[in-house]
């Protein structure tokens, strides 16, 4: 029973392309996760949820990836790390795989849930269509 858990779990994993990034510091701004994590192609949504004032991360984030490789890439080299413009005390980043996985179903659930925070710019998600900022 642990085994086909862990065989489940393990393939999921492969195959996310939706990560959820835990620690981010709260002074931290989508603008700062920008510098640190590139428009590169790599991804098509970024996302910092912010206390209800917008002027707070929350501590976690949401990145989409293309593609599984590169997710499991911003895994392999993130996880662990400590953000550029944290502290040097600040807590190690824990990469993990999001509940919700892909840019639609993703964006659908941000619409939903959150419509009346995306008046503010910092509130906003980051998405990516066609190398274009939408």
């Amino acid at each position: 029973r642990d085994a086909e858990r862990e065989h489940a779990l393990t393939q999921s994993r492969s195959q996310a392309t939706t990560l959820m990034v835990h620690n981010i510091p709260a002074e931290y701004t989508i603008d700062l996760l920008m510098q640190e994590w590139p428009l590169d192609g790599s991804y098509d949504l970024l996302y910092l949820p912010m206390c209800s004032g917008g002027k707070r991360a929350v501590g976690n984030a949401f990145i989409n990836f293309d593609s599984p490789e590169f997710a499991a890439a911003f895994r392999s080299y993130w996880h662990g790390r400590r953000l550029l413009h944290s502290d040097s005390k600040g807590r190690r980043l824990r990469v993990a795989t999001a509940a919700v996985q892909g840019l639609e179903p993703n964006v659908s659930q941000l619409q939903t849930k959150l419509c009346s925070r995306f008046r503010s710019r910092q509130c906003r998600p980051i998405i990516v269509k066609a190398g274009r900022l939408v």
